[in-house]
């Protein structure tokens, strides 16, 4: 995952300067969707995002719940998508709620499941499922941790900020990030 963020900061780096200037004005604002942006290009790495450089169309594809959730509900619950809900509602304020938080999570997964569709890797509703159960778990760390989501928040935070991050880090794993990656494995190995 390492290679894959390094190659992903290649981009990602420099766009955001340019977005620090024109969108987010605030360095330190900045510098946080920085880390959720990495955090975004380490999950799609991870869970097999598609890139130009390996499309191919398979359908495996699982739509019934529950059948192998035990043996995958840690890892896809507790180290993948925990992080999401935690940023979520410390980042932007249209986060701060339960269902928003939930209906992201799902959203999020799904578009990631289904886009494994041109990966040759299992599309599964039990990841789904884990991975929603795992945004809400962050949410509920937050909540915790902040007692009302006014402490300790990044203040002045747009939505808009948000799909611009997402559709960013989406549009550098899928066209550019590849290229790179394959350049730096070449170098390692």
């Amino acid at each position: 995952a390492l290679i894959e963020l390094v190659a992903a900061a290649v981009f990602i780096i420099p766009l955001w300067c340019i977005y620090e200037k024109i969108f987010f004005q605030s360095w330190k604002r900045t510098m946080v969707y920085l880390i959720f942006g990495f955090y975004l290009a380490v999950v799609l790495a991870l869970v097999g995002f598609p890139n130009i450089t390996m499309l191919q169309m398979e359908l495996t594809v699982n739509l019934i719940p529950f059948i192998y959730m035990l043996s995958d509900f840690v890892n896809a619950c507790l180290l993948l998508f925990v992080p999401f809900g935690f940023f979520l509602p410390m980042l932007w304020k249209e986060f701060r709620s339960i269902k928003s938080v939930a209906l992201a999570g799902i959203v999020a997964t799904s578009f990631i499941e289904i886009s494994q569709l041109f990966t040759g890797r299992a599309t599964d509703i039990d990841d789904i499922i884990t991975n929603s159960i795992g945004t809400l778990i962050g949410y509920f760390i937050v909540r915790f941790v902040t007692e009302n989501f006014t402490k300790r928040t990044l203040s002045d935070s747009k939505i808009n900020d948000f799909y611009l991050i997402c559709g960013s880090v989406g549009v550098i794993m899928f066209f550019l990030q590849p290229f790179v990656s394959t350049w730096l494995w070449g170098i390692l190995l």
